[in-house]
């Protein structure tokens, strides 16, 4: 299958007995190498986490040897008028990345979450949540949460680092955050208004219809 490229138009799923189900082009069963030049491309959508486009199928092969890695699948998926393999990863350890996320948490900052506060481990619907300082003086830092099951990563911006990890908060601060905040999220923002906006329901729903896609066997 030397030269071959996997499209649409050229690829197929054919089953064998016991319902085994295998990616071809024409008659010949899909390769490793030629999966593995596939474009790697997220299925799972930055802003709703819906779908990007139509998912073929599960393959258990790990082109990155990532097999080690938290618990992830491999899908193959259609995007226009191509073929894309995409790493998707269950929910509780998915690290989405979602504008939401970081406004979530510097609302939390706000209200005075530091790293001194033992709500700083687990607030509202949020546990383990991470600050982690920006790599320069004054840079943008992240942050990291589960919420409702669903791991969220997303920016955090200086002041609010520089709040959140030295433990430096009056009121003159606090308002001056909210105007941050409530600039990007509305003026009636509260921490729980934004947190509403993570898609916990729709990553979740995403991730139960690529599980439950067949698995597509390739060829060593």
């Amino acid at each position: 299958m030397t030269g071959k490229q996997l499209t649409p138009q050229n690829a197929t799923i054919t089953t064998a007995t016991i319902q085994v189900q295998a990616l071809t082009i024409g008659k010949k069963q899909v390769t490793i190498a030629v999966f593995r030049q596939l474009e790697d491309e997220d299925i799972i959508k930055p802003l709703d986490a819906g779908l990007a486009g139509e998912p073929w199928g599960r393959v258990n092969y790990h082109p990155d040897k990532c097999a080690d890695e938290k618990q992830h699948i491999h899908v193959v998926w259609q995007k226009g008028d191509e073929l894309r393999r995409a790493t998707v990863y269950e929910p509780s350890v998915a690290a989405y990345k979602h504008p939401t996320a970081g406004l979530y948490v510097e609302a939390l900052i706000a209200e005075g979450l530091d790293h001194t506060n033992p709500r700083a481990s687990s607030v509202g619907g949020a546990d383990r949540i991470q600050v982690v300082r920006a790599k320069r003086e004054g840079g943008v830092g992240f942050t990291r949460f589960t919420h409702h099951g669903v791991q969220f990563h997303g920016p955090v911006r200086s002041d609010f680092l520089t709040v959140f990890h030295n433990h430096y908060f009056r009121r003159h601060e606090s308002e001056n955050l909210w105007h941050q905040v409530r600039h990007v999220a509305g003026p009636e923002a509260t921490s729980e208004s934004i947190a509403a906006n993570l898609p916990v329901l729709a990553y979740k729903t995403s991730w139960r219809q690529l599980t439950d896609l067949p698995q597509l066997f390739i060829a060593v």
